[in-house]
């Protein structure tokens, strides 16, 4: 590419001649953007899967409480109903769409597995089950323990944040173990008190001692984990 003596005059490899300087700075820049366009996917391409997974995880939860609790599902007799069939498939997908694409992104193991049957069973347990109608001793125990991992699910991943934020070893910042545990255990002490709230018991002072019980445990595995193991005496 050379000038000429006259500045506003260039040859430019857009043409056989000399064409004006403006027009090719602005043959330069659509064909920079073309470039560009063609190695980087637009934006909108990459926050619209995104984007859609987001919005069919809230219909389905939004689903879920529809079932749930405006239409009754659970009051329906037929097995093979319409709702029931409806039902049957959005309580698995709910938490699908949720906790899938959090366990993949995580690679945390078998977090999203153990979330979709946390949440299901919940789900199933509250419509069709009803623990609140006629609490026989099997419901409530299913009901504990589905509602028991659905919560350490949230408290895992809540326990994994703060400790990554707050940590400062990596491999403690990157302990899903650690994270795990403490979401069980934050799980048994909300749902300690949830019992303890159907017993009619639920006071400062059990729930002083129920938050002193997983205190002491998580003490204990901390103390239990940390420790050392002991290589055998070479003889």
């Amino acid at each position: 590419m050379r000038l000429r003596s006259h500045p506003a005059l260039i040859r430019s490899e857009y043409s056989t001649g000399w064409i004006p300087v403006r027009t090719v700075d602005r043959l330069r820049r659509m064909e920079l953007l073309r470039l560009l366009s063609g190695r980087c996917p637009p934006l909108v391409a990459r926050v619209a899967p995104v984007l859609l997974l987001v919005a069919s995880a809230i219909a389905a939860w939004y689903l879920v409480y529809d079932l749930i609790v405006l239409w009754d599902v659970g009051a329906n007799p037929g097995f093979f109903a319409g709702e029931r069939l409806l039902a049957y498939a959005v309580f698995i997908l709910a938490p699908a769409l949720t906790f899938l694409p959090i366990g993949r992104g995580l690679r945390i193991p078998l977090y999203d597995l153990e979330a979709v049957a946390a949440w299901s069973t919940l789900f199933f347990t509250i419509a069709f089950i009803s623990p609140g109608r006629s609490p026989s001793l099997l419901a409530l125990l299913l009901f504990a323990v589905a509602l028991t991992m659905s919560l350490a699910t949230i408290f895992t991943l809540i326990s994994y944040a703060v400790g990554f934020r707050l940590l400062t070893r990596r491999s403690q910042r990157y302990d899903f173990v650690r994270a795990r545990r403490e979401g069980y255990l934050g799980a048994i002490f909300v749902v300690g008190c949830v019992l303890l709230a159907a017993l009619s018991l639920l006071t400062a002072v059990n729930v002083a001692v129920l938050a002193l019980i997983v205190i002491t445990l998580e003490v204990l595995l901390l103390s239990w984990t940390g420790r050392p193991s002991r290589r055998p005496a070479e003889s």
